[in-house]
């Protein structure tokens, strides 16, 4: 699983502790549910797992979607069939606000998707492939397994707990969360286990899946979708581990051509998306707020395929144009090479947003990339304008555009169009209140009564 993004030194040393931790329970066997026996420690971290589920509640981490919560609970549900469910695990199935790809699962049977997760895949076998690897960490007691290796071995991963300083925006909120409660916590729903254990998960979740009707080589599509290559991660956790995905996706392959299965239910992205897009939303808004446009573009662009008459998508769409600036769309190869990735991270922590955007308008190209963003931004916001012309968000980012662009009288335009059109308690009111009233300063004020 994943490890989320930091913002401080401190991280090197979080890590090292985190992939020492695992590699301590990377020998640790299964143990079938009915012979395992609870001790003092196993009910410690069950009151842990417990207190955790309370813990995302209370910081409104928790996706409240009656929709989509449902859809995830049925496909969690469909899979148990009717297997007894394993002593002191009461199953419940959850959409997680945070764009990390990332799932996990707790040992009392609360198992945690998150919108990232949700918004990279295209169907529900696909969602089935990662709810069946996550049910089997929990029937096969994979955290109560690893917490006692990691207790026999005395591996100190107190310092774990100083992730809770690192992370920032709405990327890896579900980390920080999890390193208050300590190192076992962090690991296991951050990092995730052993490849012995990640790879029994693998195994019984594809045949979970194709026993509850999927078809099974949803899953090694699933690890296609995971390797997708479009922001730079200051740290690669489990389900965006480059060699790993290639080793996983091909074992996975080869067991599902093995079971010979005829057909089995897939389902269309569209009908998936009937019920992942609220999810998809929200992470389009995060990954703009944690500064990965390229993600929420890619995004965008999947729920505009879908319902290209949204003027609501339409207007994400441009948000992530907009957002690029002097970014292209996708990475160049350079990007990806190390050397590419160290730039990328070096920008990422020592720039703001807008210092970045600078240096990339004195590259070669710059320029004229911005230029092309603008331009499809541009496109988006006046189609939804067109749409729907009571909705007021695209007039704010018209604004922001044409701002940017030092067209100010245009800019003033907007901004006064969207404060028409936007409810009264909108929270960012003020803000484009004084926008706009800066602007009308600078003016001459002839050009500035012009700008209404």
């Amino acid at each position: 699983m994943r490890i989320f993004c930091a913002q401080t030194n401190r991280l090197a040393f979080v890590l090292l502790t985190v992939l020492i931790a695992t590699q301590c329970f990377s020998q640790t066997g299964t143990q079938a549910s009915t012979d395992f026996k609870f001790s003092s420690v196993d009910l410690k971290l069950l009151e842990e797992a417990v207190d955790f589920d309370r813990q995302l509640s209370k910081k409104r981490l928790v996706l409240q979607d009656p929709k989509l919560n449902a859809y995830v609970e049925r496909v969690g549900r469909g899979l148990l069939g009717d297997q007894p469910v394993p002593e002191r695990v009461d199953f419940q199935f959850r959409v997680l606000r945070d764009p990390m790809i990332n799932a996990f699962a707790l040992p009392n049977g609360s198992i945690y998707v998150n919108t990232g997760l949700l918004s990279i895949l295209d169907n529900e076998a696909e969602l089935a492939s990662v709810l069946g690897h996550e049910i089997t960490h929990v029937t096969h007691r994979h955290a109560y397994l690893a917490n006692r290796s990691l207790r026999k071995k005395m591996v100190v991963v107190d310092v774990l707990q100083a992730a809770g300083v690192v992370g920032g925006a709405a990327f890896g909120v579900v980390a920080v969360a999890a390193s208050a409660l300590g190192g076992i916590m962090v690991t296991t729903t951050v990092y995730g286990y052993s490849q012995d254990l990640e790879r029994e998960a693998d195994r019984n979740g594809l045949e979970m899946m194709s026993r509850a009707g999927y078809d099974p080589r949803a899953m090694p599509r699933t690890f296609e979708l995971l390797d997708e290559r479009l922001e730079y991660e200051p740290v690669e956790g489990f389900y965006h581990d480059h060699p790993k995905l290639k080793e996983r996706r091909a074992a996975m392959q080869d067991l599902a051509d093995s079971m010979n299965t005829k057909g089995g239910r897939v389902d269309t992205e569209a009908e998936y998306l009937s019920y992942s897009a609220p999810a998809i939303c929200y992470n389009i808004q995060a990954d703009l707020g944690s500064r990965r446009a390229r993600t929420a573009l890619a995004r965008a662009k999947k729920l505009v395929h879908w319902q290209p008459q949204n003027a609501d998508y339409l207007v994400l769409e441009a948000d992530a144009f907009r957002a690029l600036g002097g970014k292209t769309d996708v990475p160049s190869a350079d990007e990806l090479e190390k050397h590419g990735q160290a730039e990328h991270r070096k920008r990422y922590f020592k720039l703001t947003a807008e210092e970045e955007q600078k240096e990339l308008l004195a590259l070669p190209g710059g320029r004229e990339q911005q230029r092309v963003n603008f331009e499809n931004a541009e496109k988006q916001y006046l189609a939804a304008v067109r749409l729907d012309s009571r909705l007021a968000d695209p007039h704010r980012g018209l604004g922001f555009l044409y701002e940017d662009e030092a067209r100010t009288p245009d800019a003033i335009r907007e901004y006064h169009s969207y404060l028409q059109l936007a409810a009264p308690d909108a929270v960012d009111r003020l803000r484009i209140e004084r926008r706009a009233s800066l602007l009308e300063k600078s003016l001459p004020s002839a050009q500035s009564g012009a700008g209404r």
